[in-house]
């Protein structure tokens, strides 16, 4: 008995390492390439790098959501292939280890890991979401204007900027600005020059030489008025509302907010609430799934080298097709009485049928082919 558990702390700390170094190299990775979304905000927008990093740091807990199952496989596919290749795995079967031992260090690992993702979703994932709204809310409502780039249509809720270029002292040229927040019309300035000022009030826009031209959506009625002067409110034109608390979406709420909405919402935002809520409640589950998965795919049957590709290649594309499926089948909740049901049961039946090939009552019909190949 203390052999066995030798074996197990053995496999287990191989384990653990290997998902935890795959975890953050894979978080790292994503978290780099998001990074340079925001390396402009530093080099033109004048936001400082504290603020920059602030930013950053509140997207982590969504990329450890995202990258924690994919770990896991990786891990247990990894450690169990090495163990194979290194014929330890053969020498532990010899000495009457079952199948069941060998997989018990992946079930604790996947758990470990299953755990750690529950705690991201249920508290970690809305509060940083939550902090990170809060600061890109906070620097529109400071500044429209420098969060402006150039060469392109940017939008801000329901205002639309566009400037051509930018000159030596940050001016804009050949900008147009649409403003389609009021409903019964829609209005368009056009300018040949636009000068930001009194940045630390909110911003003022000052458009030099340009008109601005008003429709009227009932009547079709257009009217126009030329300018040599006209002052905006970039803090106006952002679109933020200075009163009352802002709405709150779906993925900055906690799973209870989203399953019992203290608003009154359309039946289309209820679907979306209800929907990020059983997402956020079923991925952690992935991590667990694909451990059993990995684990199944190394220890039964036969050790064969030409044959362990196809399984490994098989098992990656079954967890990549189970997890696609239950996100298309909750991203469409067209029939949530049924779709939700059916993506736990995928899920739920994966874990027991990987459970059940893991028993002595299934280890005959495992080995029940290579019986019959070597007669």
């Amino acid at each position: 008995m203390g052999v066995m558990t030798r074996l197990t702390r053995y496999i287990f700390k191989q384990l653990l390492f290997t998902v935890f170094a795959a975890t953050l190299i894979l978080t790292c990775i994503m978290w780099l390439a998001q990074s340079i979304r925001y390396i402009d905000y530093i080099a033109n927008k004048g936001i400082p790098i504290s603020l920059f990093f602030e930013m950053i740091l509140y997207l982590m807990p969504n990329l450890v959501v995202i990258v924690t199952p994919i770990a896991v496989l990786i891990g247990v596919l990894f450690v169990y292939n090495k163990l194979i290749t290194d014929h330890e795995l053969v020498v532990m079967q010899a000495s009457g280890v079952g199948y069941w031992k060998l997989a018990c260090p992946a079930l604790i690992v996947s758990l470990i890991f299953m755990l750690i993702v529950y705690v991201f979703n249920l508290y970690l994932l809305p509060l940083s979401f939550r902090n990170y709204r809060d600061i890109t809310t906070a620097l529109r409502e400071k500044s429209l204007a420098s969060l402006v780039e150039v060469g392109r249509f940017n939008t801000f809720g329901k205002y639309t900027v566009y400037a051509r270029s930018q000159d030596a002292q940050g001016n804009f040229l050949g900008i147009v600005i649409y403003d389609g927040s009021q409903e019964k019309k829609s209005i368009t300035f056009m300018a040949e020059k636009g000068i930001l000022f009194n940045k630390e009030e909110g911003g003022r826009l000052l458009l030099i030489k340009g008109n601005r031209q008003e429709k009227d959506v009932a009547s079709s009625k257009p009217s126009i008025l030329y300018f040599d002067r006209y002052v905006i409110e970039a803090k106006e034109k952002a679109g933020i509302e200075d009163k009352g608390e802002r709405f709150l979406k779906a993925y900055e709420r906690s799973v209870g907010d989203l399953l019992n909405p203290k608003e009154a919402l359309s039946a289309s935002l209820r679907l979306e609430f209800l929907s990020a809520a059983h997402q956020r409640l079923i991925s952690p589950l992935y991590a667990f799934a694909f451990g059993l998965l990995g684990v199944c795919a190394m220890i039964l049957g036969h050790f064969n080298r030409k044959g362990r590709t196809g399984k490994i290649l098989i098992t990656c594309i079954f967890a990549t097709l189970l997890e696609v499926g239950i996100m298309v089948l909750l991203h469409t909740l067209k029939y949530p009485n049924l779709m939700i049901p059916i993506s736990y049961g995928l899920l739920i039946s994966t874990i027991l049928i990987c459970f059940l090939l893991l028993t002595p009552l299934a280890n005959g019909l495992v080995n029940v082919p290579l019986r019959w190949r070597r007669s």
